[in-house]
């Protein structure tokens, strides 16, 4: 077996290559080698092929990569390579098997027998080692983080390049030399050792003027490129030719990259490390990976701990810090970079402190580049930890950063600092309920949360997992004793006094925020102002443009801002195909306050207006792309503002995906409007979004019953408060039709009684004939036949003078259906075959549907049961091409009722079964008890008659909580037959009787069918 890193990706078996595949698959398995032997986790495997942009499915598409490789590897009897660990993968391979595991070990060994004084084995050691090299290490991986890793690994070829030559030279084998140091110079003129160990080479062979010359040429492109002068090597080299000294024609030196030690020095090793806070809890799997990248011997490791203020950066670089410091015997050097203050510290500043400690009593070069060298050239073959806190940006962490293997770097930073080459970025996040409850306890004291474990819960949920908050609430209680946990979370519950309520001596969570924010470009400040006064739990990049006034890459530039400075966050991705950006709720509430500080009220006004106005717009889009057969309170919504189109686009390609996504937000946004008195367009973005709540019977909501209620209820108040009545009748027109969603008819009769009388004050006719049609819908529910025909007779007149085809249709469809429980199959006939041609000129497919399945029940009800089955059929095709599983499974049902007159009980079954399956998904009661009674139905024809008693008392419990007093009759009915032919005569006789007391009080068909 050949693992090969050193080139590109290759696994041979026997001599014979193993197909990998594309490059995705070979990034893993390069990302796995890369960690031989060392749990690799899922979330770093992802980072590996996809960078910081893995697509939804990225957790399916990496389990399908490591599949192919291990079928690769077992077809080529290489089986157990990768294996799998709750946490993500390692890879199992034997001793010497990986190319560069053996690279590594024939560079010890050389090393060892350079500092033994063997040259030529060091020699042949190094040459043997890169002999192994192919090409460019991890040849054809894509731009991710295995980049700098193969940016490393290049590095150390070259380093170990440079002491092979070295040791070639101690040996003397000079021959063929110049020819490849002088290749290499003309590809690497900056590298100091290969020019100084030409410019020997080259004095041994009695070309002292061009030993001279390439020194000279060195010298001026140091300048030039790095604006430094020669360092110390290259400078004694040049001295040591211009003094024609001996030793250059022969003495032995040691390897350049590995000089001998120099002696101790007399002051002792720097151990600048402050200690970290005792109470430190959680972060092991951060220390974890900071100890794993910080204890590499062969590399120079850098890493980055970046997150929000608060967050805990300075303690996890200490913790991790104190953990490694044994594994770096030369020190530990800790320097405060002040990078969120007004001045923050130069980088000249800090290395002239640094230098002063490493060389006590001597005065630092005057120029940074000069400093610069010196530092490096000090921590030169030294093990020593760098800890640099606070840093701003990049550029004041370069110089600092040392220039060999062998010393780490830990550095904390709000910013990402995603532009430190190799760099490992570690992301701080918030601790999560359990970890923060442990640092609350540690703080407060010990039982003071154990006393109140709900409370405690409350406060690190109002701390939103921020350690600050954390560390401050914990404080709080341990000095104040007499205050019970639920007390502090009582006072942190108020949003206005939240961020009063966090501050502990010096400690406070608003100035540390306010470093951030300061640091901020105005357009960065006034952004995140504004969308914290939204206070939305979560927000698209359209809603930031919105809210800026600007086009959507220019919000995104300023989100990403705002991310890089950990003042937002990313969600996600969302139905637009755009980043969804958070604030956390304590920078939030900071934001809040700038927004009430800074803004002018009519600004803020004119803002929540845009935003929401957006949200109107696409919501009106999606209920002209996929109408639900619904008759809308309003013709059009005036208040809507366009959004850009490739927002629109998207969003209509998965309208639910969308609604879910946004559902939290649009809640608090018809929340907000109303709380500052926006009660025109409170209610026009509650009445639109309860208008499409439901696309046909689908829930386009995940609870759409709870996020009717509440924007409602938000609306509605404000629209009581500023005296809107015709707003007020929208909401309860609305709530009304909430209520008869939920099967609850009596209270869905109550709202739309109240809000008929608010239209007819304010001459609405729209809004009054929109009201009586569902009041008749919901009489026809509950079995108020008379009144139901009432009330869609009058909304009938109204739409006719209004002109409005498909709400004339809608009342057609309606009275259809009450005069065929009644009976009166004339009238039945007259009204579903006008709603039908009217639907039909309306080109209206769900209309059709829902008119041919009543069609289909008047065919049924007169005994015509081929016409009522193909009718049936017909309605089914129509509402499975509209993916309305609801009203689909109700069609299947009424076929099957069909099958069943017809005798057809298997086929009548199968339907029953299925569509039951559906019902009973999609949590609908009253397709619930329909279905129960019709099954119990069938149970009666086939004789199982048990099997039949069981489905017609549950479905006659349902129709007593539904309070729907026809069906229940029906079901009685039914019932009775049971009890007959089991012989319990009493029972069929009360259930008889009771069933056709109902049919009499209700005019319903079945009372005469029965014979009275």
């Amino acid at each position: 077996m050949e693992l090969r890193l050193l080139g590109p990706v290759e696994v041979w078996s026997d001599g014979r290559q193993v197909r990998l595949g594309g490059g995705k698959p070979r990034a893993l398995l390069a990302a796995l080698l890369l960690d031989a032997g060392r749990v690799v986790t899922v979330e770093r495997l992802m980072e590996a092929i996809w960078q910081d942009d893995p697509p939804p499915t990225a957790r399916g598409v990496l389990q399908t990569y490591v599949a192919s490789l291990r079928r690769a590897f077992t077809n080529a009897d290489l089986p157990g390579i990768i294996v799998s660990h709750r946490m993500g993968y390692t890879t199992e391979i034997p001793p010497g098997a990986l190319d560069k595991d053996v690279f590594e070990r024939l560079v010890d060994q050389g090393r060892r027998a350079s500092r033994d004084g063997d040259h030529r084995e060091a020699a042949d050691r190094f040459r043997a080692g890169l002999e192994l090299w192919r090409g460019p290490a991890l040849g054809g991986i894509g731009d991710t983080f295995l980049r700098a890793e193969a940016a490393r690994l290049e590095e150390l070829r070259l380093a170990v390049v440079e002491e092979r030559i070295s040791a070639d030279l101690a040996a003397g084998r000079d021959e063929g030399l110049i020819d490849e140091l002088t290749g290499l110079v003309a590809v690497h003129p900056a590298r100091e050792l290969l020019r100084r160990d030409l410019m020997v080479a080259l004095y041994r062979a009695g070309r002292q003027g061009d030993a001279l010359a390439a020194y000279q040429q060195g010298r001026q492109v140091l300048i030039e490129e790095l604006g430094v002068e020669p360092g110390p090597e290259l400078r004694q080299a040049h001295e040591s030719i211009l003094r024609s000294d001996p030793a250059l024609l022969g003495a032995a030196k040691a390897p350049a990259a590995a000089p001998p030690r120099q002696p101790p020095a007399k002051a002792p090793p720097p151990r600048q490390l402050p200690s970290p806070p005792p109470d430190f809890t959680a972060r092991e799997a951060e220390i974890a990976e900071l100890r794993d990248r910080l204890t590499r011997p062969d590399a120079m490791p850098v890493c980055v701990i970046f997150g929000p203020g608060g967050v805990g950066k300075s303690a996890l670089a200490l913790r991790a810090a104190h953990e490694i410091a044994h594994l770096y015997p030369d020190g530990q050097l800790h320097v405060e970079l002040r990078g969120t203050t007004e001045a923050p510290a130069t980088p000249q500043e800090v290395l002239g402190r640094l230098l002063r400690e490493l060389e006590p009593g001597a005065s630092p070069p005057g120029t940074l580049e000069e400093c610069a060298a010196r530092y490096r050239t000090l921590l030169a073959d030294r093990r020593k930890l760098v800890v640099l806190e606070d840093a701003a940006a990049e550029r004041q962490v370069r110089p600092l950063l040392p220039g060999a293997p062998g010393c780490g770097v830990i550095v904390t930073s709000r910013n990402r600092l995603t532009g430190l080459a190799g760099a490992t970025v570690l992301d701080l996040g918030l601790l999560p309920d359990q970890a923060a409850l442990r640092l609350l306890e540690q703080v407060a004291g010990p039982g003071r949360i154990a006393d109140d474990a709900d409370a405690a819960l409350r406060i690190v949920r109002q701390c939103g997992g921020l350690p600050l908050a954390l560390r401050i609430c914990g404080a709080r209680l341990a000095s104040r004793r007499q205050w019970s946990v639920a007390r502090l979370a009582d006072r942190l519950a108020d949003e206005q006094r939240r961020l009063d309520e966090l501050a502990a001596g010096d400690q406070e969570v608003r100035a540390g925020i306010a470093l951030s924010y300061d640091l901020l470009p105005p357009e960065a400040r006034a952004a995140l102002r504004r969308l914290g006064l939204l206070g939305l739990p979560y927000f698209p990049v359209w809603v930031a443009a919105a809210v800026m006034e600007t086009g959507l890459d220019e919000a995104e530039e300023v989100l990403d801002h705002l991310v890089d400075a950990s003042l937002a966050s990313v969600v996600d991705t969302d139905a637009a195909g755009r980043t969804r950006y958070r604030l956390h709720d304590l920078i939030r509430l900071f934001a809040r306050e700038r927004a009430h500080a800074e803004e002018p009220e009519a600004a803020r006004t004119a803002m929540v207006r845009r935003v929401l106005g957006g949200w109107l717009w696409l919501v009106e889009r999606i209920s002209e792309a996929m109408p639900n057969g619904a008759i809308p309170m309003r013709a059009s919504l005036g208040l809507a503002r366009p959004v850009a189109e490739e927002v629109a686009r998207m969003v209509l390609a998965d309208p639910h995906e969308w609604f879910r996504g946004e559902e939290e937000a649009l809640i608090v946004a018809v929340e907000l409007a109303a709380a500052l008195d926006l009660d025109d367009i409170a209610v026009e973005l509650a009445a639109a979004l309860s208008s499409v709540a439901f696309e046909g019977s689908q829930y386009v909501f995940d609870n759409p019953f709870a996020a009717w209620h509440r924007t409602h209820e938000a609306a509605l108040a404000v629209a009581r408060r500023t005296d809107n009545a015709l707003g007020e009748a929208t909401l309860l027109a609305g709530l009304g039709h909430l209520h008869y969603e939920r099967d609850r008819f009596a209270e869905s009769r109550e709202y739309l009684s109240q809000a008929l009388s608010l239209f007819r004050s304010a001459r609405d006719p729209r809004g009054e004939a929109t009201t009586l049609a569902a009041l008749g819908a919901a009489c026809r529910e509950q079995g108020y036949l008379p009144e139901s025909l009432h009330f869609l007779g009058r909304a009938s007149r109204l739409w006719t003078d209004l002109a409005d085809p498909a709400a004339l249709a809608h009342v057609k469809r309606l009275a259809g259906t009450v005069h065929l429980e009644r009976g009166d199959y004339p009238a039945a006939w007259g009204d579903l075959s006008a709603a039908l041609a009217l639907y039909q000129e309306e080109g209206n497919r769900r209309g059709q549907g829902l008119t041919l399945r009543n069609l289909a029940l008047y065919h049924r009800a007169r005994g015509e049961l081929a016409r009522s089955e193909e009718l049936s059929g017909q309605a089914l095709e129509i509402f499975r091409d509209l993916g309305d599983r609801l009203m689909e499974a109700y069609c299947m049902r009424s076929l099957a009722k069909t099958l069943l007159r017809l005798g057809r009980f298997d086929a009548a079954r199968r339907d029953l079964d299925d569509a039951f399956a559906a019902i009973r998904a999609l949590n609908d009661r009253w397709g619930e008890a329909c279905t129960l009674r019709t099954l119990g139905e069938l149970d009666l024809a086939e004789g199982r008659l048990y099997q039949a008693k069981s489905h017609l008392e549950e479905s006659l419990a349902l129709w007593e909580t539904l309070r729907t007093v026809l069906f229940r009759a029906r079901t009685l009915r039914d019932l009775a037959q049971v009890h007959e032919a089991l012989g319990d005569d009493a029972a069929a006789k009360a259930a008889l009787a009771e069933a056709l007391e109902i049919f009499r009080l209700h005019e319903a068909r079945e009372y005469r069918e029965l014979g009275g």
